[in-house]
């Protein structure tokens, strides 16, 4: 994602992911990387946004599923953890795919889901965010 001119990057990852979601949810698919310490696991991230959002934000089971269906009315958030993996999007928004590294985020829109292909020791958490 790209901050505007006149508008300054958050400092915090997490401020960072809430701006991003803010303008990006229900949209995509879109690209954010974080810069400095990410707070890790899927319960902490589904806490912070499920406060920050004001709106139901549920960890979506990452191990040892390797494929996210496709959710009508729901984004799919996915963040690179540790490691890298290699994401191809399913259903309408089908494309080749995206390699994600640590501190990368794929918010993928509505009705799209994901095959994931991760290298040894990655973490990937996967997240889901009603857009409705």
């Amino acid at each position: 994602m790209q901050w505007g001119q006149d508008e300054d990057r958050p400092t915090d990852p997490e401020h960072e992911v809430v701006a991003f979601l803010n303008r990006r949810l229900g949209t995509g698919p879109a690209l954010l990387w974080t810069e400095g310490r990410n707070p890790s696991g899927a319960d902490h991230w589904a806490e912070t946004l499920r406060h920050r959002l004001g709106r139901p934000v549920e960890p979506a089971p990452s191990r040892p599923v390797r494929r996210f269906a496709a959710a009508e009315g729901s984004s799919l958030l996915l963040f690179q953890h540790r490691g890298g993996s290699r994401v191809r999007p399913t259903g309408a928004e089908a494309h080749r795919g995206v390699r994600l590294l640590s501190g990368h985020w794929l918010l993928l829109p509505p009705g799209c889901g994901c095959d994931l292909q991760c290298r040894p020791g990655a973490e990937p958490l996967a997240l889901r965010i009603p857009t409705a």
